[in-house]
This record gives structure tokens, sequence and C-alpha cells, in this order.
């Protein structure tokens, strides 16, 4: 579905997408097309086919691809949604050559219309052509990275502190959910960093010189949250094996007590199973007092034991 399209000519609007003769450049955005919507597109800026059937299919890995031309650009995007929630997950595929830029979004995570909006009115960076776009994009697409890595960093910081907070185990399907994001969010981000360092550290067709440096921040940016991913994982595997410690510490301590409880009536049952045989020549059998000595007798042995565990904290 096309969302809008215009040609912009000394960072100004022009509504169409035909930027011949202008100057200027054109940008068009789509969403969720299918391949026969994007073949105008295609003989328009003679898009190669690859990269055509690349931007329909939904959740590409991030990357960039050099052809005749222009380039093609994959980026994945993300969104937290809330606490223990699967992330959103989306894509925008963007061809870019020196005087047009199409970008084709999957998904509802960042919607380009804000983007297009902001840049609009700063004719100075639409001036600067295409690669303007591009850089904005994936500036604000590693912005939302840092987001959503905040926010899952609180969920992080609250496993962690149910775990290591008073030593009680916490809900591990929580932990597990948390992981499976981290992993989620690490698929989307990681990939991210090839295509940055090419545009940041190798010359690009169609990006300028002068856009190394601005691409070199997004990327640094991006590293910082590949980071902050890494140091996320390790504390939530610590924090998975801490709780699955402390679930078998607590197993062990009611096995502790039900072994003492255990040992604690197996002395009346063997007494009582003893005097239960009727065999006529056993001690006691016939002596007024026998019932209440050997019930005695079975209460001092039990209270004993009972004392016994309780100062071996047994129970």
């Amino acid at each position: 579905m096309l969302v809008d399209e215009a040609v912009y000519v000394d960072g100004r609007r022009r509504e169409g997408h035909d930027p011949s003769g202008t100057g200027g450049f054109s940008w068009v955005g789509i969403h969720d097309p299918t391949l026969k919507e994007l073949e105008d597109y295609r003989h328009h800026f003679h898009f190669n086919d690859l990269a055509l059937e690349d931007a329909v299919s939904f959740q590409q890995r991030p990357k960039l691809d050099q052809f005749d031309g222009h380039n093609f650009l994959v980026v994945r995007t993300v969104a937290f949604v809330g606490p223990g929630r699967p992330l959103s997950l989306g894509d925008v595929s963007v061809f870019f050559s020196a005087d047009a830029v199409v970008t084709v979004r999957h998904g509802e995570v960042m919607p380009l219309a804000t983007i297009r909006g902001d840049l609009e009115a700063r004719p100075d960076r639409m001036r600067e052509g295409p690669v303007a776009v591009v850089h904005e994009l994936v500036d604000r697409l590693v912005d939302q990275y840092v987001a959503v890595a905040e926010s899952l960093a609180d969920d992080v910081r609250c496993l962690e502190d149910q775990v290591f907070g008073d030593g009680t185990p916490g809900p591990t399907t929580a932990s597990y959910q948390v992981k499976r994001e981290l992993i989620e969010f690490r698929r989307a981000v990681m990939p991210l960093l090839e295509p940055l360092t090419v545009l940041a550290q190798r010359p690009v067709p169609f990006v300028d010189e002068g856009f190394r440096f601005r691409f070199s921040d997004v990327r640094d940016h991006l590293l910082k949250v590949i980071d902050d991913v890494d140091s996320m994982e390790r504390i939530i595997d610590a924090t998975l094996q801490a709780n699955l410690a402390l679930i078998s510490v607590r197993q062990n301590e009611d096995m502790r007590k039900i072994s003492a409880w255990v040992g604690i009536g197996a002395v009346p049952t063997m007494i009582a199973g003893i005097y239960g045989m009727n065999f006529e020549n056993m001690p006691e059998l016939r002596a007024g007092v026998g019932y209440f000595v050997v019930l005695g007798f079975m209460g001092s042995v039990c209270g004993l034991l009972f004392l016994v565990f309780r100062r071996n904290d047994w129970l």
C-alpha cells in the first residue's frame, strides 16, 4: 500500500515521484506491499529483481547490498510491548540512489511518517539528498533500539532483585521469557553492525564521504546497545542458574524435613509392629503398666529425635 510519495527540490516538497529534470530526488513510502504493487517502481527506478523479492518478503536479515544504479538496505524494527510480552518486530527495506529513495515497511513498528515530517521541516537536511533520509532512518532506528534495551534492562533488574534480594526462588518462566526477548532482540540488532560498518568506513556509491562520520556515530550507539545486550544475557544466565540453585536448596530442605519426620515416625511404628506380632512370650506383655511404659518410651525417643533434628536445622 502506498503511504506517501513526493519529489524534493532544493529541500522543498513537490507532489509526485518523478524527479527527472528537477535536480531533486524522489521519496516513496510503501507499507506491506505485494510484488505486483512494486512492479511500477521497479521499472521506473530500475531496481534489481533480487532486491525487489527481498523487499516483499518479511523479516529479512539486516544487510546492505550494492547493485548497479542503487543500493539496497534492510533493517529490523523492534518495539517493547510490555513486561513478559514478546517484542513487536518488523522490518524496513530501503532502495536508494542518487535521485531516489524508496522505503518498504513491514509491520506496525516505527511508522516513517514522523521521520518524513521532521525532515520536511528541515530543508537544509533534505538538500543533502537520499542519503540524508537513509541516515535519519537508521539513526531513529538505533535510538529505538536504545529505548528497547532500557526497557529490557528494567525487566532484567526486576528478576535479579527477585532472585538475589531475599534468597527466595523467583518465577523461572519469567526468566525464560526475558531470555527469549533478549535472543530476539540480538537477532534484530547484531546483523545491523556489518552494514553500518560498511557505511562508516568504506566508500559506498551514493553516500557522500561527509556522511561516514555520521554513520560512524550511529554505529557507536549500536555497539553500546550490543554491549548492553551481552551484559543482560550474562545477568539473566546467572539469574537462571542462581534461581535453579535456590530451588534445589529449597527442595533439599523439604526433603530433610520429610526425612526427619519419617525418622521420628519410624520409632513408634517399629515398636507397635513388634508388639503386633502376637507372640505369647514377650517382655511386659502381661504387665499392668506395660502399655504406659511402651507409650512413654516411644514418646521419649520421638521427643529426643525431634530435639536432635531441630538442633541440626532439619526441622
